[in-house]
């Protein structure tokens, strides 16, 4: 046992470590390897919620909002009091702005779809779209660049490199188009003589590439040619040579981008799947179960009504949704407090404590601060816990009881209790 707990430990101590790690890279905008960091930290301790929680912002940094909503999700579900998460969750679901990411996801979607079929400039017109609806969707402008890098638009592709760059600075895709595209590379193309006209026997070469490799055959068919007409074997023997070189670079490239595209397509469906879950299975499920627990409160079957109504998510839930959960909360939850009061006391007065501390906890979760039913069970757990000897638990109620409870003679027989324990302690 002690083996266990000395391990558990450890376990806990290297998930922290990773978290602090993944901090610091935060704080330097190195959000993919603080997502690696995350992660690890995660592999330690699936239930460290401050990672999770970690996690979900740099994938809502991003833009990947799908990602971000299902961390914090499972982060509630380990920590349901005091948890950021929530509020990051209610953020979310009260932001303008989200149907619009939400929208900007699914425009990547199909232009990723596009890409892969090789309609390139269908992808782009919808990576552009995306891009004004999530700016910071970065997935969005990793394939705008390779679309066109295809499309021979490099300075283009460099500039989104950049942007990409200045949210995510280990974004590896990002990084090395910046670093195949950046400028001084291409000084050496800036410095021909601007009347240098590529020939016939130029432009033949030139057709066997494409995107940035065909810049580079323009200029060693440039260099080149002049000597094919002095020196017919050398020169020819080079051109192969360097046709060959660049061949075999132009196909490296696109095994790199096919390779890309490959990685995408699979983060897409993952992404996908995820998202369809989320946002039409879970989301239309959860909206009908309002219907259902209406159902059962016209039925009578008030417990079965506020048992769902208590754990139902609201994530996700538009306005009008929203209203109709409100207006079902204010139907069920008062009816269903009294209810759980009732059976809880006549538990109580059986001497079934067990059953009657599990009526009454469920009657406070059926009520709001300032209740009266909320403080009367309070009183009436605090009763179970003094009769049981459990002074520690009956005085955190009383005290709740004697600040809080509307009826002055019930507050006044909880500060008497409170009033004693405090006394016998002081001696």
């Amino acid at each position: 046992m002690l083996y266990t707990g000395a391990l558990q430990k450890k376990v806990t101590n290297l998930s922290a470590l990773s978290y602090n790690k993944a901090l610091e890279l935060c704080k330097e905008d190195r959000i993919s390897e603080a997502i690696s960091a995350l992660r690890e930290s995660l592999e330690y301790d699936k239930k460290n919620i401050d990672a999770r929680n970690l996690l979900g912002l740099c994938y809502y940094r991003l833009g990947r909002i799908a990602d971000a909503l299902l961390q914090w999700t499972l982060s509630y579900k380990f920590k349901r009091d005091g948890n950021i998460a929530v509020d990051y969750m209610a953020g979310l679901e009260s932001d303008k702005k989200t149907p619009d990411m939400y929208e900007a996801i699914e425009l990547y979607n199909e232009a990723l779809s596009l890409a892969v079929q090789g309609n390139t400039d269908m992808a782009v017109l919808s990576l552009k779209k995306a891009l004004v609806k999530n700016k910071y969707l970065v997935d969005a402008m990793d394939l705008l660049a390779l679309c066109y890098i295809e499309t021979g638009k490099e300075s283009e592709a460099f500039r989104l490199a950049e942007k990409a760059i200045a949210i995510d600075s280990t974004n590896a895709i990002a990084l090395r188009y910046y670093r195949m595209l950046k400028p001084e590379k291409k000084l050496f193309f800036n410095s021909k003589p601007k009347d240098t006209k590529p020939r016939g026997s130029q432009r033949n070469v030139i057709g066997y590439f494409i995107g940035g490799v065909a810049a580079a055959a323009i200029l060693i068919c440039g260099l080149i040619l002049p000597s094919i007409i002095h020196n017919y074997t050398d020169s020819y023997d080079k051109l192969l040579t360097d046709y060959n070189v660049l061949k075999n670079d132009m196909n490296s490239k696109l095994e790199d981008k096919t390779a890309t595209v490959d990685r995408l397509t699979s983060e897409n469906e993952d992404l996908r799947s995820r998202l369809y879950t989320a946002d039409n299975q879970a989301l239309q499920q959860r909206v009908r179960l309002l219907t259902d627990i209406k159902n059962y409160y016209d039925e009578g079957s008030i417990e079965e009504a506020a048992d769902k109504l208590i754990t139902l998510s609201t994530a996700g839930f538009s306005k009008e949704v929203l209203a109709q959960y409100s207006s079902l909360c204010k139907l069920v939850m008062p009816a269903a407090a009294s209810h759980y009061f009732t059976l809880g006391k006549t538990a109580q007065q059986n001497g079934d404590n067990t059953k009657a501390r599990e009526y009454l906890h469920k009657s406070i979760q059926c009520t709001n601060d300032g209740d009266e039913v909320r403080y009367s069970a309070m009183f009436q757990l605090g009763k179970i816990a003094q009769s049981e000897g459990d002074s520690t638990s009956a005085i955190n109620y009383f005290k709740n009881v004697a600040e809080k409870h509307p009826i002055e003679s019930i507050k006044n027989e909880a500060k008497k209790y409170v009033d004693a324990a405090a006394a016998a302690a002081n001696k």
